[in-house]
């Protein structure tokens, strides 16, 4: 559950959650798949040792961020547009008050919530140092099932999560993976049709260019008995459309859908750094 609401200068509120040391000087932003929610650990251990503060906004639908009002924009631009505007406030905020400051901050995206922190790393290079973007799609492979992530009640399989994949073996992660998905629907399916609204627009690509933080871009492989929707293929397709040798793609043999589970130690290294 959100921790807190932060409200636009629309008026439209967020979720916000938080989890990891609130007294680090070391702020990462983490961005929620397809059907998700903020809050989500992906690995509470890794999560302690990395002395950061991590803070997650449920997106538009989710959790218990307002949905959209007609008119307003549907696009992952705007959502990246909204963590910004949370962030620079929050910075804003603390330094009127004498709080801590961030500075610039890491980001960490998960499907679409990869898209999301790969737009605000391109349309805010001032508030994003670094960037790990994990099983992230391209336009041509990129899908959106209709039945698994617009209906609810959601379940792994809106994740495209396998009963095999390894990471499940984890302590207590598939219970946090059902509650992320529960906080997904809490307003019902509002959350997925934003998400399959944003996902018509793949002008978010065309920015990638002008991404300046040192990013990772993550994706499982040889994990299960069928094959991955996305793949190190994706990720070489973004990498071609950022600055040269900015973006490192990096496959984890034997890791599936969660591989954001399986190597977030490795991401936060990253992220925090």
């Amino acid at each position: 559950m959100a921790n807190h609401l932060f409200t636009l200068a629309s008026g439209r509120s967020l979720g916000v959650s938080a989890t990891g040391d609130p007294a680090s000087g070391r702020l990462v932003v983490v961005c929620h798949p397809t059907p998700g929610a903020g809050g989500f650990d992906p690995d509470p251990i890794a999560t302690q040792r990395s002395n950061t503060h991590i803070l997650s906004l449920d997106r538009p639908g989710y959790g218990a961020s307002d949905p959209l009002r007609p008119g307003d924009p549907t696009r992952i631009e705007a959502r990246a547009d909204d963590i910004a505007e949370f962030l620079s406030r929050s910075e804003q905020v603390a330094r009127s008050s004498g709080g801590s400051r961030y500075g610039r901050v890491g980001v960490v995206g998960w499907g679409t919530g990869g898209m999301v922190a790969l737009s605000l790393a391109a349309r805010r290079p001032d508030l994003v140092d670094r960037v790990a973007a994990v099983s992230v799609p391209t336009p041509t492979t990129q899908t959106f099932d209709p039945v698994l992530q617009g209906l609810v009640p959601y379940s792994l399989a809106s994740l495209d999560v396998t009963a095999e994949d390894p990471a499940l073996r984890k302590p207590g992660l598939r219970n946090r993976l059902d509650r992320m998905l529960e906080e997904a629907a809490l307003q019902g399916s509002v959350g997925g049709e934003t998400d399959r609204l944003a996902l018509r627009d793949h002008r978010w690509t065309h920015q990638l260019g002008a991404v300046e933080a040192p990013t990772l871009l993550v994706y499982g492989e040889g994990a299960g008995d069928r094959d991955e929707l996305t793949t190190v293929d994706d990720g070489a397709w973004l990498r071609r459309r950022m600055p040269r040798g900015l973006a490192r793609v990096v496959r984890v043999r034997g890791a599936g859908a969660l591989v954001i589970a399986s190597v977030w130690g490795r991401i936060l290294r990253h992220v925090s750094s």
